[in-house]
């Protein structure tokens, strides 16, 4: 799924007025999501919306549907003709009260007469048929069709300046086409090739580790769809991301002092591609693999591919910089982090963005007030551990108070736990994906997908994964159950663990979260102060006897209200951006069933009797250069030391 970049969509002025139902939605809701009150927007039938308003206090009913009927008519559309207003509490509650109104505006006028022949068509035509009739009955049938005319002589037949600039200042200002962030002025891309226009809802997909090469490239060879064939799951959703671990490049320029260094032939960018696959992090330790050259010719390679990279550049501003996409009027920015120790990009030295707490805080509150969506990559922690470390706790936890809306951890090559915090998903890492830097072809794992809605709502949820010879596809039945609950166990040690699926409500639009914030009680929504029209052709028409009973349209979406979210403690004075201790409340080590036969690391070996062992790792092991050997426990007696690609 592979996007196009658009710089001269229509406005939203200019789509809600040509009838499209999305942006009418945007516009409406602009004004009453900050009351409280939410309206789904959709079609009834030609030339006539429906509008149903969800709220938790009822407002009164007779201003929404005038505050509504107003706004339709000054946006002056000429193909909204009418619209089925609803009201009722949030959730699936009945309908309380409904009202159909007329909206009669010049534009509609103008094609209700273009659909008829012209004006002067029908008088031509009404006066040849009153000289073949009786003087009488052309009397009566002249009188009523004269005072037709006059009527509509009445309507002004385009909106005057003063009635344009009333609707301009009415309606939101077309939001810019760029973004403000720490560094510089960040384009907004728009993101126009999506699976379900007509669905208001924006879907992301999130992977944990992709390597390219190695035991990949002699498994899969130059089948670029093979990997993504099973999964559709990944092209189905507005925008999907994986963390890639390896440059796209043909450098031979080895990064000195490491025992792994990755990298794929740029051709291997097809994979993604054909997956469906956006965007993708390259803040990680394998970024840097080929050194600048190779990390600039990975750049290159995804951008001809229209994929966007984030968490390292050419240099510190494009390392730093977010990737703003917009979806379906929703604008999501993306960042990526990795230890500041580390190949850290310069002034003017390529390198990955690095992970400082004041720089972390900077950036999302610098874009937090333009875009609607926040969702920041960390690449960190221990390999192999099931838990991550206190300092990752807290650094999450900060980067959801300084407005982040989605956390997403990656490098322990394992699944770990997940856990909500003010309202916000921490997910602290999503294991191995398609993970070629390793001879085990087959594991399980999982991707994570989120439903994003424009009232701030999100949906957040793991889907199971079983990979087998790198093909990864979405398990079912007991096999998906059991990952799942992996992952919900792993996620107990969590003061609010995350649940899958779960539906969570908007925290603060804006700003930081305050540690100490706490739940106000809804006051009763206030809408704004709508000018009074001068003549009576310019308020919109309401009728009683319009209302039609008979057919009652039942609303084609319902958003069902978050189970109510515990408050989280308090969090730390300071956040350190390196490991101090590992944070592990299992036992340290389980002992395997039966010592391992053989310790070989070819293709197809048994890695099953060591799923059970955890490691933890010194600081100088997960942050130096690995040589691809842990030292193992004296507990465990019997067991060879074994090499890991990682």
């Amino acid at each position: 799924m592979v996007y196009a970049e658009n710089l001269s969509q229509p406005s939203i002025f200019a789509l809600a007025r040509s009838g499209d139902f999305q942006a009418i939605s945007y516009l409406i809701n602009s004004y009453l999501r900050p009351q409280g009150i939410y309206a789904h927007v959709g079609l009834q039938g030609r030339g006539r919306l429906q509008v149903l308003v969800e709220f938790q206090t009822e407002p009164v009913a007779d201003r929404i549907i005038k505050f509504i009927c107003h706004l339709l008519w000054k946006l002056n559309s000429p193909t909204v003709e009418g619209v089925q207003i609803l009201g009722r509490y949030t959730g699936e509650g009945p309908v309380l009260w409904k009202q159909s109104v007329r909206i009669v505006t010049p534009a509609n006028q103008v094609r209700r007469r273009s659909r008829s022949g012209t004006l002067d068509g029908l008088k031509f035509r009404m006066f040849r048929t009153l000289l073949m009739m009786g003087s009488a009955l052309s009397a009566f049938i002249l009188g009523c069709w004269v005072s037709y005319y006059e009527v509509s002589a009445q309507l002004p037949q385009s909106p005057t300046p003063a009635q344009q600039n009333v609707v301009s200042s009415t309606l939101p200002p077309k939001r810019p086409e760029q973004v403000q962030a720490a560094l510089e002025v960040v384009p907004v891309v728009q993101h126009t090739t999506i699976q379900k226009p007509n669905d208001p809802t924006v879907t992301l997909m999130f992977g944990g580790d992709v390597t390219l090469s190695d035991h990949f490239e002699r498994v899969v060879g130059d089948d670029h769809t093979w990997a993504f064939e099973k999964l559709d799951e990944y092209r189905e959703v507005d925008v999907a991301m994986v963390n890639l671990e390896n440059p796209l490049t043909r450098s031979t320029l080895r990064r000195p002092n490491k025992q792994f260094n990755f990298k794929a032939d740029p051709e291997a960018v097809q994979v993604l591609a054909s997956g469906g696959v956006d965007i993708v992090n390259l803040a990680n330790n394998h970024a840097m693999d080929y050194e600048g050259e190779g990390l600039i010719e990975t750049l290159e390679t995804l951008e001809n591919a229209g994929i966007h990279a984030v968490g390292a550049g050419r240099d510190l501003t494009e390392a730093r910089r977010p990737e703003i996409l917009e979806v379906k009027g929703q604008r999501i920015a993306y960042f990526g982090y990795y230890d500041a120790d580390f190949h850290a990009a310069g002034e003017k030295t390529p390198g990955t963005n690095p992970r400082y707490d004041e720089r972390v805080a900077a950036d999302i509150q610098a874009v937090r007030d333009q875009v609607d969506w926040i969702i920041v990559n960390f690449h960190w922690g221990v390999e192999l551990a099931q838990y991550p470390g206190d300092w990752q706790i807290e650094l999450a936890r900060f980067t959801i108070e300084q407005g982040a809306d989605l956390v997403v951890g990656h490098h322990p090559h394992v699944l770990q736990g997940a856990e909500i915090y003010k309202g916000r998903p921490i997910v602290y890492s999503l294991g191995n994906f398609i993970f070629g830097g390793n001879s085990r072809t087959d594991y399980d794992t999982a991707v994570l997908k989120v439903s994003l809605k424009a009232d701030r709502k999100m949906k957040v949820e793991f889907l199971p994964v079983e990979v087998r010879q790198y093909q990864a596809k979405i398990v079912r039945g007991q096999k998906g159950d059991e990952i799942l609950q992996n992952v919900e166990r792993l996620s107990r040690i969590f003061e609010e663990p995350m649940t899958s699926p779960i539906v969570l409500d908007a925290p603060s639009s804006s700003g930081v979260r305050s540690v100490d914030s706490k739940p106000v009680a809804p006051a009763s929504p206030q809408l704004p102060n709508l000018s009074q029209p001068t003549e009576a052709s310019q308020e919109p028409e309401i009728s009683e006897d319009v209302v039609d009973d008979s057919g009652d349209a039942q609303p084609t979406e319902t958003v069902n209200l978050p189970p109510q979210l515990a408050p989280a403690s308090e969090g730390s004075d300071s956040v350190k951006p390196y490991i101090h201790d590992p944070f592990i409340k299992d036992p340290f080590i389980s002992v395997p069933p039966a010592t391992p036969q053989s310790t070989s690391t070819s293709r197809g070996d048994n890695d099953q009797s060591w799923g059970s062992i955890s490691f933890a790792l010194s600081e100088a092991e997960v942050h130096g250069d690995r040589k691809g050997r842990v030292e193992l426990p004296p507990i465990v007696s019997g067991v060879q030391e074994r090499g890991f690609n990682f």
